[in-house]
Formats: C-alpha cells, structure tokens, sequence
C-alpha cells in the first residue's frame, strides 16, 4: 500500500472508521493533502470527548496530531505537553496504523 492508494475515499473512511473503533480515542479527524502532487494523510486524534476542550479548542485537549509521508511512514507531528512522543514508524497497511496508534494511546498513563 502507498499513500496514493491510502489517501483515496473509501481506505480513508474505512482508517477513520477503524480508530474510532479505539477506545482510548474520544475524537477521531482523518485528512488529507495533495500539495506537491504527493498526497499526505493527517490523523487529529483527541483522548478527551469534544464536551471537554477548553473553549472547544482541539488544541486545549489531550491532543496528537500524526502524518503519513509517501515514504509510508507514521510520524507525531505535534501533541499536547503531557503525552508521550511516539516514534517515527514503517507502517503497510490500515491495520498497521491502528495498531501503532492503540499502542501509543494505551501507553498514556491515566
């Protein structure tokens, strides 16, 4: 699997539907982007329910923010002061994704 493959509608959804499936993940944004002609894939990912952000600011929760490049490579972009970083992975496919982003959710200590 690439990202051009990835980054088409239905694998979108179906990555969405998967994460949201997690239950360490309160709210779930997948995106995308095509600058460059090279699509890259963004996951929002917030352990605290929308109800909870201060101002309703995404930022203002227990936030992380995680990119796919077209080198197939999970990568925390940015994240609230209190997670823990994740490290720059290998991922192949969807499942591959979820199951990197359950091991760092379950990892944040409660």
């Amino acid at each position: 699997m690439d990202t051009v493959l990835l980054a088409q509608d239905s694998n979108l959804r179906e990555l969405t539907n998967s994460l949201q499936q997690l239950p360490e993940l309160a709210e779930v944004a997948v995106s995308w982007s095509n600058l460059g002609g090279i699509p890259s894939i963004f996951l929002h990912l917030s352990l605290d329910s929308k109800s909870d952000w201060i101002n309703g600011i995404f930022y203002n929760s227990r936030y992380a923010i995680f990119t796919i490049h077209s080198d197939m490579k999970l990568e925390q972009i940015s994240r609230h002061c209190s997670l823990p970083k994740h490290r720059k992975c290998k991922i192949d496919s969807i499942q591959a994704i979820t199951d990197k982003v359950h091991k760092w959710a379950a990892s944040v200590p409660v």
